[in-house]
């Protein structure tokens, strides 16, 4: 199958290919999208599926084909109601409760079954006769029967004679119509494994209640509730369908109204993040699964600023961007871009809850999605490149407002980085420029102050040369700032792109000099190599 990316466009779930054609998918019948930021769509993928919370009224699984149905079934509301009847071989009295089953017509296998109804009450002795269940409860849930793929049926369990106090699978009712049948299966001929007790439907099948958090570890779907943001819950290992009381709480329980806010799923832990704590589960089965405490000063502010690639962990906290590998926890901006996250100068801290990231595997760069300051929408970006472990940016489109990151891989699995625009278009990284030539993306640099290591000394600053790759054409505008560290702009510099390598003219007298260079002409390419300012001392003040 061809790969492709979910993305929500608004209150509709699309099927977004490789070459950026967009299908719209149905959603189950009563089923809608938030477009609120706080419901931001959270995706998970166990094995051929895929999940949708936090924005959908209902939590959702997207199959292999692309159908959309419930995550989960509504549990029966009813219990049977039973009779005995003529003929038959049954002796004894009986109790029975019921599941719904979502089956696939083609295979025959059972891939989702519901949380058990209520139990009957226990019948009249029957002696040799047949046991009849009337009344067997429907499924509100006839929205999950797609495109003839799936049938919702009935299962019933029943005890062995006494009435015992174990239930065994009895009979399956094909369809959603059929309310009575009779059957005498001897308590010999009933399966010999005992009805599951894994059964249990995560947060959001009934309610307003839902998964504000999704994650996919160790072959379970792993989840938070809206309605218990401290607490993680977890599905049986393969299954999407049975979450029982698979469940941790995440300490300190009741601190703050966020919970838990955001999931890391590395190979060997999953990193849970609170405000100001970070703890990791380990362990490889429901048996041995424990929470660690990692760090009682590191959190998750956002997440969606999560991101992790080649089992190392980028995140964003209150005082900037860290890396959880597998030699621990440290910060990747201190000392470097600190005041980004700790000062009002540049980004909306407040809103640091909203930011979203991806990776670049292309240009080895962790994206991150930022509010500017005094702004309410997330319209900057930043970059950290681990590698060579430099920051760049922040960056800014006149014509785009981010709304999401994610990549895309095509045929070859190549993963492209992409941007969720608030018009509805998606934009794709790419190494040519083709498109998006009408709005200049603009180039503004401010460069560091120069005082030739005598800051205290009056100095000449002579005729700058500046040294660019030639292009076909083009202008740089570099705006001087020559005298103390509160130098007013000089009268601005045309600087053309076309020549390489250029002398322009003197820049005057000053301690300092610092160059601001800006280019925002659409359609055309800078790139710069450096500049060269010579200088002589004049003197000391």
């Amino acid at each position: 199958m061809a790969n492709y990316a979910l993305v929500q466009i608004g209150t509709t779930l699309n099927v977004m290919s490789t070459a950026g054609a967009v299908t719209a998918l149905t959603l189950p019948t009563g089923t809608t999208l938030s477009t609120n930021v706080t419901r931001r769509p959270r995706f998970a993928i166990l094995g051929a599926n895929t999940f949708l919370t936090n924005s959908p009224t209902r939590n959702l699984w997207i199959d292999r084909d692309r159908n959309v149905i419930p995550m989960n079934l509504q549990p029966p509301t009813a219990a049977p109601v039973l009779t005995a009847v003529a003929g038959g071989t049954l002796s004894g009295t009986f109790q029975v409760k019921t599941t719904f089953l979502l089956r696939d017509i083609t295979t025959g296998q059972v891939v989702i079954e519901s949380p058990f109804g209520p139990t009957s009450e226990t019948s009249a002795t029957l002696s040799t006769q047949w046991l009849r269940a009337n009344g067997i409860p429907l499924s509100f849930d006839t929205t999950a029967e797609i495109s003839n793929k799936y049938r919702i049926d009935r299962r019933l369990y029943r005890t062995t004679t006494g009435p015992g106090t174990a239930f065994f699978p009895w009979v399956d009712v094909d369809g959603n119509t059929q309310t009575q049948i009779q059957d005498d299966l001897s308590d010999a001929a009933l399966d010999n494994v005992a009805a599951p007790t894994t059964l249990g439907n995560p947060p959001g099948t009934v309610g307003s209640s839902r998964l504000v958090l999704l994650a996919s570890w160790r072959g379970r779907l792993w989840g938070v509730d809206s309605e218990a943001l401290d607490d993680v819950v977890y599905t049986e290992e393969g299954s999407f369908g049975q979450w029982s009381n698979n469940r941790f709480t995440i300490p300190p329980k009741g601190f703050d109204s966020r919970g838990v806010t955001g999931f890391a799923a590395r190979r060997e832990a999953l990193g849970v993040g609170k405000t100001n704590t970070l703890f990791q589960i380990t362990g490889t089965n429901a048996d041995n699964f424990r929470v660690v405490k990692l760090s009682e000063n590191i959190g998750i502010e956002s997440p969606e600023s999560v991101v992790i690639y080649r089992d190392i962990t980028w995140f964003l906290w209150k005082d900037g961007v860290y890396q959880w590998d597998n030699e621990g926890i440290r910060s990747v901006s201190d000392g470097k871009v600190r005041s980004w996250f700790t000062t009002d100068n540049y980004f909306n801290r407040s809103r640091f809850q909203n930011a979203f990231a991806t990776i670049d595997p292309i240009r080895n760069m962790y994206r991150l999605h930022l509010a500017n300051a005094g702004d309410s929408t997330e319209n900057r970006w930043v970059e950290y490149n681990f590698v060579d472990k430099t920051w760049w940016g922040p960056h800014q489109r006149d014509d785009v407002t981010p709304t999401s990151a994610f990549l895309l891989y095509d045929a070859n699995d190549v993963a492209t980085p992409c941007m969720g625009n608030s018009t509805g278009f998606v934009w794709k990284d790419q190494s040519t420029r083709t498109d998006g030539t009408s709005t200049a993306i603009d180039s503004d640099l401010t460069g560091k102050f120069h005082d030739m290591q005598t800051p205290d000394i009056e100095k000449y600053f002579g005729e700058l040369t500046l040294i660019s790759k030639i292009q076909a054409a083009g202008t740089l505008t570099i705006t001087p700032y020559v005298g103390g560290l509160d130098a007013s702009a000089g009268t601005a510099i045309s600087a053309g792109m076309t020549l390489g390598r250029q002398r322009l003219r003197r820049l005057g007298q000053g301690r300092f000099v610092r160059l601001a260079m800006r280019h925002n002409t659409a359609g055309q390419d800078v790139e710069l190599i450096g500049y060269e300012i010579p200088f002589s001392e004049l003197g000391r003040r």
